[in-house]
């Protein structure tokens, strides 16, 4: 029941964030292509705030070997970010497709005193979400 809270939960979310990210975007620029192009910032930024996250419950864990997991995590994904607002959204959408198998795998069987059940399986969806969509309207890019 906990898993599948948490999967509405993130697609929900995902949703929300896609409307509010296109109409926020539509409003502060002109033009089709500037509204894609400050989109794309937009999600490159969501995606490096969704490993900061992983930081924060590493940071209520005694051990340093779980921080040094998520702040290789934090590069990694600041670094896919960066390269697709510069390079190509497609980088950007496996960004997000990585962060998705990031919940799943590296945290696979770890307690729910790291990351909370529910919010693993919310991460999930929204990666997965945000993924399809990016490829679906930025893939061209």
């Amino acid at each position: 029941m906990t898993a599948l809270v948490g999967l509405l939960a993130g697609i929900g979310l995902a949703l929300l964030s896609i409307a509010s990210t296109r109409l926020h975007c539509a409003r502060l620029r002109e033009g089709p292509v500037a509204q894609r192009q400050l989109e794309r910032v937009a999600w490159a930024v969501y995606l490096a705030v969704a490993a900061l996250i992983y930081i924060g419950f590493a940071a209520r864990e005694a051990g340093a070997g779980w921080m040094s997991v998520e702040l290789l995590g934090l590069v990694a994904y600041s670094a896919l970010a960066l390269l697709g607002v510069r390079r190509s959204a497609r980088l950007l959408a496996l960004g997000w497709a990585l962060h998705a198998a990031w919940d799943m795998v590296v945290h696979a069987g770890v307690s729910g005193d790291f990351v909370p059940e529910w919010y693993r399986w919310a991460c999930l969806s929204f990666d997965i979400v945000a993924a399809l969509y990016l490829a679906a309207r930025h893939g061209d890019e």
